[in-house]
């Protein structure tokens, strides 16, 4: 199969781009920002998620795991700079929670990755979409190419 880079590749074309598509995470941290950014783009533009990218940090505590997946929808709801969206923050504090469940069980994120190489791609889609919020087959997709899912 062959893969899309992410958002076109327009943002990785960017001078000033942090899109460092293809390349591990060093840490679950690093995979969990990495899937609440697509989360939270899915249905607006690249460009106002850039734009508004370090204030979303911000608001979701740089993407705390530990931390978002001890929170409510209605606490976040109230910083200024979380997106307006509870269907969103209420994915990235479900998938903040499967994450903690995942690293229990496979000791990391990466690990649990590992576990899918075995599948084919249709089908590590489907885990990710049954395992997370707000992530369909594209998302799947997309997350997979920017950890470095196929190198």
């Amino acid at each position: 199969m062959k893969h899309r880079a992410p958002w076109g590749c327009t943002y990785a074309k960017e001078d000033k781009s942090k899109c460092k598509s293809g390349i591990p995470p060093k840490s679950d941290q690093e995979y969990f920002e990495i899937l609440s950014l697509c989360v939270l783009q899915a249905g607006l533009s690249w460009k106002m998620v850039r734009q508004n990218w370090a204030k979303f940090k911000h608001g979701f505590y740089d993407f705390n795991i530990t931390k978002l997946s001890k929170m409510r929808a209605n606490e976040l709801l109230k910083e200024p700079t979380v997106i307006k969206n509870r269907k969103k923050v209420g994915a990235i504090i479900y998938n903040a929670k499967e994450f903690q469940k995942i690293s229990k069980k496979y000791s990391s994120f990466s690990n649990f990755l590992k576990s899918l190489k075995a599948m084919k791609d249709k089908e590590v889609f489907k885990v990710l979409m049954k395992r997370f919020k707000h992530v369909g087959e594209y998302t799947a997709e997309y997350y997979l190419h920017c950890v470095g899912y196929w190198k």
